[in-house]
């Protein structure tokens, strides 16, 4: 699909509703994962060492594995995934249209958070058991009105925001709240505050992400309509944000530290707010060149290892304990070294996943995922 009128020729699979692929969802999950991948091996490798601490230059800084420019990457993947998720059931309607794609969502959720639970096991943090999550709650939303959706998404962020400011005050008066981060869900209570409020990705306030692709995609041409005349006030948007946030960071301590913190692991609603900003503005510019240059070689090649997101993105995972835990290939030397083996793993993916969707078609994982959800 492509509203500028071009002729795309990046696999025209009919979705339901009737309209053709649209190649820049592709584009846009290939490129997140580069931004996945960085974090992902700059932080393994380099552990503490991947904050970008004050006295750092600038460019290690804004690479900061958990602070740093590339933080919107795997939201931008939550949000097209909730874009997808409205695409994808925007074509039937009735009882009996909306109960067939409740339980396509909800066997493609069982199967992504039970292969994601296994993955962890070989990329501990890993985001796969939580989009699982995700889509079990859209099952049972994704008819919602606009509105709803949007306080459901604000319900999300002021909810992690509130149990972070509860913490802090218990904290602060002797009390203990560590029993909040448990290492491992091996109790059912355990399993829920690792799903809902602690651990990387968790529902309070990450289904807002969701929440905010699942109203793009159910206004998805006015929004190819409008993103241009999104990015000026976006850019704005985060300014103020993150003028705010520094503004108080400096001048405050305390409480009042922990609820405007952009860092997304204190769960404040500045820290939400401004990497939503920023990851939708990252999917109208991405979507802008997607339509800009849809008959280049490049958009080709993206777009096509784009539909095989699922499959390069555990193969990350697996190529990174190979070359550095098991064969000893590249060992942690900063950020350079991290750089370097995220590009080149990259540019592998994105080649090898490119060849396969041209000569094979659907992925090997995706092939599964759809077969048992549909």
């Amino acid at each position: 699909m492509s509203s500028s009128g071009s002729d795309v020729t990046i696999d025209n699979v009919k979705t339901r509703s009737g309209l053709d692929r649209d190649p820049s969802l592709d584009v846009i999950r290939a490129v997140a994962l580069l931004g996945i991948i960085i974090l992902n091996y700059h932080g393994y490798l380099n552990g503490t060492g991947a904050v970008g601490a004050f006295h750092d230059n600038w460019f290690v800084r804004i690479m900061d594995a958990w602070n740093g420019v590339l933080a919107p990457s795997p939201v931008i993947f939550v949000m097209v995934a909730g874009i997808s998720c409205a695409l994808l059931t925007s074509g039937t309607s009735g009882k009996s249209g909306a109960e067939f794609d409740r339980w396509v969502l909800i066997r493609r959720g069982v199967f992504l958070f039970t292969i994601g639970s296994m993955f962890e096991w070989v990329w501990r943090g890993t985001i796969l058991p939580y989009f699982g999550v995700y889509f079990v709650i859209a099952a049972f939303i994704f008819r919602w009105s606009r509105r709803n959706i949007a306080l459901l998404a604000g319900a999300c962020t002021f909810v992690a925001a509130g149990i972070a400011w509860w913490r802090f005050v218990r904290e602060e008066n002797g009390h203990f709240t560590g029993w909040m981060n448990p290492f491992e869900p091996n109790t059912p209570r355990n399993l829920l505050l690792r799903t809902f409020v602690d651990y990387t990705h968790p529902v309070f306030p990450w289904f807002a992400f969701f929440c905010v692709g699942l109203l793009i995609g159910k206004s998805y041409s006015r929004f190819r309509e409008v993103r241009t005349k999104l990015i000026a006030p976006g850019i704005v948007a985060l300014v103020v944000i993150y003028g705010i946030s520094q503004s108080v960071q400096k001048n405050s301590d305390g409480l009042w530290q922990t609820l405007t913190s952009t860092d997304p692991f204190d769960r404040g609603v500045l820290a939400t707010a401004g990497v939503t900003v920023s990851s939708v503005l990252v999917i109208a510019l991405v979507s802008l060149a997607t339509d800009r240059f849809v008959d280049s070689p490049v958009i080709d090649v993206l777009g096509r290892a784009g539909q095989l997101s699922l499959s390069l993105y555990l193969a990350h995972g697996f190529i990174f304990n190979a070359v550095v835990n098991w064969w000893s290939w590249v060992t942690p030397t900063g950020l350079d070294a991290a750089l370097a083996l995220s590009f080149v793993v990259w540019v592998i993916l994105v080649g090898f996943g490119a060849w396969w969707q041209r000569f094979l078609g659907r992925g090997p994982i995706e092939r599964v995922y759809r077969s048992f959800g549909g």
